[in-house]
């Protein structure tokens, strides 16, 4: 009696999950028209001089690391004049390099304007340090439907001398 009532608990449990697999099926995921993937690479230097890069979820100071943001386009159209953009996190410094090459930068993340960034200092038009960049921007004229673009910033993590 034991063995056939486990065994119709079985049947019961494998007929639950074959529906609940059905279910979920066809279940239609929504996705927005573009999504972001942010990822994190340690940039260094190998035995031969020529710069590697390394997927990383842990950085200490003074660490080159790479921040490389994904656009993808999940609609069946173009989508056009996107704007992409990649924060620069307060714990690192902006290395003056990008890619694209033709970004804008802000130090509030709210207004760009072409690199290098200019302010005024008494009477002098001065370049901004690149240690207040906060983050920058892309302008994709046209990403296709299904398509990615891909756009990266070199920072140093500050060393913990220079964190107040």
């Amino acid at each position: 009696m034991y063995v056939k009532s486990q065994w119709k608990a079985g049947v019961l449990g494998c007929v639950a999950l074959i529906l609940a697999v059905n279910a979920s099926a066809e279940t239609k995921v929504v996705k927005d028209p573009v999504s972001v993937e942010l990822k994190t690479y340690l940039v260094s230097t190998s035995t031969d001089g020529k710069p590697t890069v390394k997927l990383v979820t842990k950085v200490k100071p003074n660490d080159v690391i790479e921040y490389r943001a994904t656009y993808t386009n999940n609609t069946t159209g173009k989508i056009k004049n996107l704007a992409a953009t990649l924060p620069i996190p307060v714990e690192t410094q902006f290395l003056a390099k990008s890619k694209p090459e033709n970004a804008q930068a802000s130090t509030d993340g709210m207004s760009f304007a072409p690199m290098p960034l200019k302010r005024k200092e008494g009477n002098q038009i001065v370049n901004v340090p690149l240690k207040d960049y906060r983050a920058l921007r892309w302008t994709i004229a046209e990403l296709p439907a299904g398509k990615s673009v891909t756009v990266s910033a070199q920072t140093r993590i500050n060393s913990e001398k220079t964190k107040n």
